[in-house]
């Protein structure tokens, strides 16, 4: 069954917060950033299945953003594999566990892992630069290189 995984990047969060790394809120821009991917999402009748974030702030932040703005009806649901220094491997099996076996699903997480994941799925590196977004559409389940980039939304396109 085909998936399609939707890489989001937090948008541009504070450089610090009272409560460490783990709370940076996102930044006026950030945020603005976010809003508008949003509205051109929500143009493009974009609508996942699933969503997911990591546990930081700046994630669950873009998440709820992204997906209000958008209109989407979704639960968000944390997954601790989604933080920035996970493997794709854990991401993957993180998935399997959550029954993740087709449809459109929102990742929301950071760098390096966003980029780590891109390359694990499609063979090849890229950078995501916060607010990125890239589609990646699997027709053979998520195994290594079985992926291809179809969208990539960099923060000022939408």
């Amino acid at each position: 069954m085909a998936i399609v995984l939707e890489l989001l990047r937090h948008g541009l969060a504070l450089p610090a917060s009272p409560g460490g790394d783990r709370e940076r809120p996102l930044s006026p821009g950030g945020e603005q950033d976010v809003a508008q991917l949003a509205a051109h999402l929500a143009r493009t009748g974009w609508q996942p299945d699933r969503a997911f974030t990591s546990p930081l702030r700046r994630a669950v932040d873009t998440a709820r953003i992204v997906c209000g703005a958008a209109g989407a009806p979704v639960r968000i649901e944390t997954l601790r594999e989604l933080e920035p220094d996970a493997r794709p491997a854990d991401v993957l099996e993180a998935l399997a566990r959550e029954c993740v076996t087709g449809g459109q699903v929102l990742l929301v997480s950071h760098m390096p892992l966003l980029g780590r994941l891109a390359a694990h799925l499609t063979g090849s590196e890229r950078g995501f630069s916060p607010g990125t977004l890239v589609r990646i559409r699997c027709t053979d389940g998520l195994e290594r290189g079985a992926g291809e980039e179809v969208l990539t939304l960099d923060p000022g396109d939408a």
